[in-house]
């Protein structure tokens, strides 16, 4: 109950912001694992909105929220905010933290590339194998609302 008051008071917070780039709809989306110890969930449906902000003197940011299913196989609520300073025509490389419930830790710092065209994209995210976590590669796809 908690978690879904915290969605909806961040959803709600960042539909007053100036829109200054593009609202997008985020659908989670696929994973794929690097090890195979256990049973990983690879099909991840979920639902996200992401709003870009005003560029800074550091880069672009992005502010998102959402839920999915995650690779645990459990229902996950995520609050965060991507970073991607690093551009080269439609790409965009950095970071994408959050906070996200149903994972051994809650806060996730994830290296990301986002990919965008007209009026739509994709956010790549990939983590390497480390000590009793394994390395995957996801994505969502994101459509424009504006």
């Amino acid at each position: 109950m908690l978690k879904r008051r915290l969605v909806t008071l961040f959803a709600a917070a960042t539909l007053c912001l100036p829109a200054t780039a593009a609202d997008w709809l985020v659908l989670s989306g696929l994973s794929h694992h690097f090890q195979e110890r256990r049973d990983w969930r690879e099909v991840n449906p979920g639902l996200g909105f992401e709003r870009d902000v005003a560029e800074g003197p550091y880069g672009p940011w992005t502010i998102s929220a959402g839920f999915l299913k995650n690779s645990y196989d459990k229902r996950s609520v995520y609050l965060g905010g991507r970073w991607t300073p690093l551009a080269l025509g439609p790409a965009r490389l950095g970071f994408f933290g959050l906070l996200a419930t149903g994972y051994p830790s809650p806060v996730l710092v994830l290296p990301t590339l986002v990919i965008e065209g007209h009026g739509v994209g994709a956010n790549l995210l990939a983590v390497p194998n480390l000590p009793g976590y394994s390395g995957y590669i996801g994505v969502q796809f994101r459509f424009a609302l504006r």
